[in-house]
Order: structure tokens, then sequence, then C-alpha cells
């Protein structure tokens, strides 16, 4: 999925609104890379390149756009794509961007939580980044179950998501959000107190420890920490059986 089309989505819960109101925004925190998307992309694509099944099927969840998945596709070996998303505008980008991939692909306008529950399709390859940290940690692991039984014994799944190092509680991951924000000097004060109000409301961190504990309880067997943001507030996790 593209991780900050996402982001940006959960600013406004109504599509149209937030494409009016919040896609300027959305703009200049994946064109500055502030939430690190560049490099979790690219180790996205290198970890397809180098152990995804051959033909796989890959299951973008919280797709949003779509922008930055294309280009970690970009000469893989993926058979077909499947993103959902709740924003129907943002999937109506992620239709063009789309384009370039020579698989066939399918969009799907749904919450993704709902739509897991009862999801008989199986893929090879699960993404989900800066999406699941939404979710309370026992939501969390029902999604997470939910995945384990889409990608079977074959396939794994790639989060990147909010994590503080073991032992640091929100309170301690917010303040250090906080000032990191604080040198994003393409902000301007509004959007910087909109990017802090919607953090402070909505994102929900687990900790290392945590992270691989979820695994576990999902039905993974094998849990691997694959990337981790220079700030230390992102990172990204494999889970395979």
């Amino acid at each position: 999925m593209d991780a900050a089309s996402n982001l940006s989505l959960r600013f406004a819960r109504g599509s149209e609104a937030f494409f009016e109101q919040q896609w300027q925004l959305y703009r200049k925190v994946v064109d500055n890379n502030y939430l690190f998307h560049r490099e979790a992309y690219a180790r996205l694509h290198r970890i397809l390149i180098d152990e995804a099944p051959q033909s796989f099927r890959f299951l973008d969840i919280a797709c949003g756009d779509a922008r930055a998945t294309v280009k970690a596709l970009g000469g893989t070996r993926v058979a077909h794509y499947h993103g959902m998303d709740l924003c129907q505008p943002a999937l109506d980008l992620a239709s063009e961007a789309l384009e370039e991939l020579a698989c066939p692909v399918t969009l799907e306008q749904c919450d993704f939580v709902e739509a897991l529950r009862d999801r008989p399709e199986p893929a090879d390859v699960a993404w989900i980044g800066l999406s699941l940290h939404h979710l309370l940690t026992p939501a969390k692991l029902d999604l997470m179950r939910a995945i384990r039984g889409v990608v079977g014994d074959r396939g794994f799944l790639l989060i990147y998501e909010n994590t503080s190092p073991d032992g640091e509680d929100r309170d301690t991951w917010l303040r250090r959000w906080d000032r990191q924000m604080s040198s994003w000097s393409a902000l301007t004060p509004a959007e910087w107190a909109t990017m802090t109000a919607h953090v402070r409301a909505a994102d929900f961190p687990e900790t290392t420890s945590q992270w691989h504990s979820l695994g576990r309880e999902a039905g993974f067997g094998k849990v691997g920490e694959v990337f981790v943001a220079p700030t230390d507030l992102f990172r990204m996790y494999c889970f395979a059986p």
C-alpha cells in the first residue's frame, strides 16, 4: 500500500472532505519523506525480489493511491494485485497509478478490518503500512489472525508501523514524535497542528516485543525486523509461517 496515502486518509473519515481539505498536507509529508517512505518501500521492493514466491498474489491493505507500492512492485514477479481502501477518490488515483503494472488489478472500496474477517481469496504477500497502528492491540491481533489465514503456509505479512523500544509507553513515544515533527520545516503551523492532533487521537504504537508477541499469537512462526526508521519511531516487520 501507499502508507502516506492512508495516513492522510485517516485525517478525515469523509472521503470527499479528505481530498478537499487534506491532500496538500499529505503531499508535503510524502514529498519531504518525513516518515521515511522511500526507505521503507525500497526495503519492501528488495524483500519482494528476494523472498516472494514465483508469480505471487499481492494484497495491499489500506492501499491509498498506491503510488509507492507500484514502485515497490516494479521488476518483481507479481501475478495479481488486490488493493483495498475505504476512500473511493484514493482508489481512483490508485487505478491510474496501477496502470504501470503488467498484472491483473483488483481494487475494492471497503473497511479493511471488516473485509478481512471473511475474506476467502488467498494471497501470497500481504502488506499494510502506517495503518495498523490506528487499531488497539486486541483489534490488531484479530486482523493479523485474519491475514494469517489469507497468506496460508507459503505467504507472509509485511508491516511498517509505529513502534516503541521495549519499556517505552505511548506518552513517551508521542513526545518523541513531537520533537521530530518540530523539524518539519515544509509544514505551516496550522498543518503541524493538524498532524499533531491526528497522531495524538489515532496512533497507538506497540513495542518491539509486543509486535513479536502479536505475530506469534496470530499464528506466525517467524517474526523478523527488517527496517528501522532513523527516528526509531517506525519499524518494518516480516511475519512468516
